[in-house]
C-alpha cells in the first residue's frame, strides 16, 4: 500500500452497510494476540496496483449503474455480489465503534489474475458511499471505501471458499491522517423467494443440511411456529453440530433445546450485536453475542460460532451455528 498507509492494512469487512455507530458497550476487551493476525497482500498483484488502477476507469471496463447498486439488488450471481457486513474498530481514537451495513458490488472488469469490483456501501441509515476493489485469483480481497467526511477505509481480507464470506482486518483513516484499526466479517446476503419461511429455508438450504433440526421441529410441534407469520430469529445448528452430541434428547427436553435457539423478533447481524444479550423462547434463558479478536461472530460466552448469518425469510432471520445450544 501507499507508504503513508503501509501499516498492516487490515481488510475492510467488505463493509456491507457501514454506518459508523457508537458502540453501546463501552467496556471493550483489550485486543488479544489473536487480533494481531495479519492478512498479507497477494503475491499476484499488490493493493497499491489495484488502488491506482481503480481510481479511474480501466480501458474496456464495463459500465455500472451507481444508483442501481443498493440493498435491493440480487444476492449473488455471475457479476453481482452482496454482503452483510459487520466490523469493529479496536485501535485508535474511534476504538469501540461498530461499522455495519450492506456492501453491494458488481464485477466490472476481468483481468488475468483478478476481478475488479465497483459498487456501494449502504449504511444502516441508508447513506450510500462508493466502494471499489478486487478479488484476486488466490482468494485475497482488496477493498477501498470512500465514506462521508472524507473518511477512507482500506482493507485486505480473504474469501472463505466454503461459504463465499470474507474475513479480514481494515484500517480506517480520518481527515487528519490518523489510522484506526479493526477486524470484520462479511457474509453473502441470501435473498429468499417471496413467501419462503424459516422452515422453508431450513428444508431447502443449498450450503448446509438441517435435516436433524427440521425433524426435531416437526417431532416437537414447533415446525408450525417457525413457519408462521410471527417474526422470529433462529440460531440453526447444522446436522454436523447435532452429530457432535453424545445423545439427542427427546420429548419435552428436546423441545426445550429447540426453544433455546429461537428468539422473538427479527434480528440481523447489526441488531444482534447491538443488543448483545437476546432472550430466547425458553424461559430464563439468554443468548449472549460477542465479536472476537479474529473477526468472528460468536455466541454463548464465546463457545459457539456463527458460520453464516442473515439468511432472510419472510418471517425472520436464520443464523447458522456450529454447535447445539444446550440449556
Amino acid at each position: 500500500m501507499k507508504n503513508v498507509f503501509k501499516i498492516p492494512i487490515l481488510f475492510l469487512v467488505c463493509m456491507v452497510g457501514m454506518m459508523i455507530v457508537s458502540c453501546e458497550n463501552n467496556s471493550q476487551e483489550e485486543i488479544s494476540e489473536e487480533n494481531n493476525i495479519e492478512f498479507p497482500e497477494s503475491k499476484l498483484i499488490s493493493f497499491d496496483e489495484i488502488e491506482k488502477m481503480t481510481s479511474g476507469i480501466i480501458p474496456g471496463e464495463t459500465a455500472y449503474n451507481k444508483q442501481a447498486l443498493n440493498a435491493s439488488t440480487v444476492a449473488k450471481n455471475e457479476e453481482n455480489i452482496n454482503y452483510y457486513f459487520y466490523g469493529n474498530v479496536r485501535e485508535g481514537s474511534r476504538a469501540g465503534t461498530n461499522l455495519s451495513g450492506e456492501l453491494n458490488l458488481t464485477v466490472t472488469f476481468y483481468g488475468d489474475v483478478f476481478r475488479v469490483l465497483r459498487g456501494s456501501f449502504v449504511s444502516g441509515s441508508g447513506e450510500v458511499s462508493e466502494a471499489r476493489g478486487a478479488i484476486i485469483a488466490d482468494g485475497t480481497v482488496y477493498l477501498i471505501l470512500e465514506l462521508p467526511d472524507s473518511v477512507l477505509v482500506y482493507g485486505v481480507g480473504r474469501e472463505n471458499p466454503e461459504n463465499g464470506g470474507i474475513t479480514g482486518r481494515f484500517s480506517l483513516f480520518t481527515t487528519d491522517g490518523e489510522e484506526n484499526k479493526g477486524s470484520w466479517i462479511a457474509n453473502i446476503k441470501d435473498v429468499a423467494a417471496p413467501g419462503d419461511t424459516i422452515l422453508d429455508l431450513l428444508r431447502n438450504n443449498s450450503r448446509f443440511s438441517f435435516a436433524t433440526l427440521v425433524a426435531a421441529l416437526e417431532a416437537t410441534g414447533l415446525s408450525s411456529t417457525v413457519s408462521g407469520t410471527s417474526p422470529l430469529t433462529v440460531f440453526a445448528p447444522t446436522d454436523t453440530a447435532f452429530d457432535a452430541l453424545a445423545t439427542l434428547p427427546d420429548g419435552d427436553a428436546l423441545r426445550d433445546v429447540l426453544l433455546n435457539h429461537v428468539v422473538a423478533g427479527k434480528f440481523d447481524t447489526r441488531a444482534i450485536i447491538n443488543n448483545a444479550v437476546l432472550q430466547t423462547q425458553l424461559q430464563n434463558s439468554n443468548i449472549t453475542i460477542d465479536f472476537n479478536g479474529n473477526g468472528t461472530l460468536v455466541l454463548v460466552n464465546g463457545t459457539t460460532q456463527i458460520i453464516l448469518s442473515n439468511i432472510e425469510a419472510s418471517n425472520g432471520y436464520i443464523h447458522v451455528i456450529d454447535a447445539v445450544l444446550i440449556p
